[in-house]
């Protein structure tokens, strides 16, 4: 496997085709949760080696929240989707419709909205991917870790049955009125579900 992945113009045309669609389903769906209009900034999507997620997040001793979970189906893979402190605080009070908490401790009431809007959003995203590759996604409930970024991709990686050395990121902006707040969504497959994505890319 080559130490970074080198796309044609075709495939960076798709990969923003896709977060297109990415960026449409999460807008709905967020829009839909929180009875609220939800813009999203069409993402920035593009691989990168796994031991550079923390350094995207604000480098490995960043305290972070960040949803774990797996998925099943036709393309085995993780997802982690992480957000700032501060973010993961401020979307977890669209939910919940209170003031974002000055402490930098997530309540349990905020952990709770969180860990519903991650499921909507991560459904969201895999669904777009799914339609895209032509491939069936079932994701398990996420677990909310608050950790530094480097220790969540380390337990992340430690937990893998498999070695991928790339993850896809789809790098967001969620938008309303009142604020704006920024989500990474990684999606590790397994080698065989990276060559897929790739070729199906190339393929559009």
């Amino acid at each position: 496997m080559e130490e970074k992945i080198i796309l044609t113009d075709t495939q960076k045309d798709a990969l923003r085709e896709i977060g297109n669609i990415c960026a449409g389903n999460a807008a709905t769906a967020l829009s839909q949760l929180l009875n609220k209009k939800i813009d999203i900034v069409v993402p920035t999507i593009y691989f990168l080696p796994v031991e550079e997620v923390p350094d995207v997040v604000g480098g490995a001793n960043a305290l972070v929240a960040g949803l774990v979970l797996r998925v099943f189906g036709d393309l085995p893979s993780t997802v982690i989707f992480i957000f700032s402190q501060k973010d993961a605080i401020k979307l977890a009070s669209l939910m919940t419709g209170k003031q974002p908490s000055e402490s930098s401790i997530l309540s349990e009431l905020e952990q709770s909205a969180l860990k519903e809007i991650g499921i909507v959003l991560t459904n969201a995203y895999l669904g777009a991917l799914s339609s895209f590759v032509g491939m069936g996604f079932v994701p398990s409930v996420p677990q909310l870790i608050i950790d530094m970024a480097g220790a969540i991709v380390d337990y992340t990686l430690i937990e893998l049955t498999y070695k991928s050395p790339f993850a896809l990121l789809i790098d967001s902006e969620f938008c309303e009125p009142r604020t704006s707040i920024k989500g990474r969504f990684f999606m590790i497959p397994n080698p065989d579900g990276l060559k897929i994505i790739l070729r199906t890319i190339n393929n559009p």
